[in-house]
């Protein structure tokens, strides 16, 4: 017999389960309206001649809308979110349809806006370092071409805070009067190779602008 031994008695003590307390929901934190704001805008317009004597010269805006500034100009600007705008680059891009028997030259270049008004060649706008130029055959309506291109401000102005001089509001965004009659647009030449042919054509231009819209209104 085994008197007067104690045996050693173990307990284990069960853990007392903690329930999980929950985490209040997170707000969703957007951000607020901004001070300023980089967008792209697009705009658009169509040209025709018929008949008319070549060379032809368009032009239209590198640095302002030039009252082709698409449907959210007014959004941003009349009455909108913001009181002005500065254009920071812009593309121009050409569709030309040759609807006549003589074939055509398309050429586009940064040049004054008023470069049209002075005694213009087609040199000029095709000689420019940034002139781009396409030629189409004599389809009557069968052959197209489409030309592109685009330049920064500062590449248009060579400083960037010289945009400063081209701050547009509501008015002057839907204005086809320019800032300034020498500032850089884009100039279009539509040209017969004889130049004292007749040019009959249709035109598709499609406008980029790359825009910063800034101090934020209170209306």
């Amino acid at each position: 017999m085994n008197q007067g031994k104690t045996k050693n008695v173990f307990y284990v003590k069960k853990k007392s389960k903690k329930r999980a307390s929950r985490k209040p929901a997170s707000l969703l934190r957007f951000p607020l309206v901004p001070a300023s704001m980089n967008v792209r805008l697009r705009g658009r317009t169509y040209d025709s001649g018929t008949g008319p004597s070549s060379p032809v010269y368009l032009r239209y805006g590198a640095l302002e809308f030039l009252n082709l500034g698409g449907n959210y100009v007014d959004t941003f600007l009349n009455g909108g979110l913001y009181r002005y705008a500065v254009v920071k680059a812009s593309q121009i891009r050409l569709t030309l349809v040759s609807l006549g028997t003589e074939p055509l030259i398309l050429g586009i270049a940064p040049l004054p806006h008023n470069f049209t008004t002075l005694s213009p060649t087609v040199a000029e706008v095709l000689d420019h370092p940034k002139a781009v130029k396409k030629a189409t055959g004599a389809g009557s309506g069968m052959d197209r071409v489409t030309l592109v291109n685009s330049a920064t401000a500062k590449q248009l102005l060579g400083d960037t805070w010289q945009v400063a001089k081209y701050q547009m509001d509501y008015t002057q965004a839907t204005s086809s009067t320019p800032i300034v009659s020498t500032e850089p647009a884009w100039i279009v030449v539509v040209s017969a190779f004889n130049s004292s042919s007749t040019v009959t054509y249709r035109l598709e231009v499609e406008m980029e602008w790359d825009v910063t819209f800034y101090n934020l209104d209170d209306y």
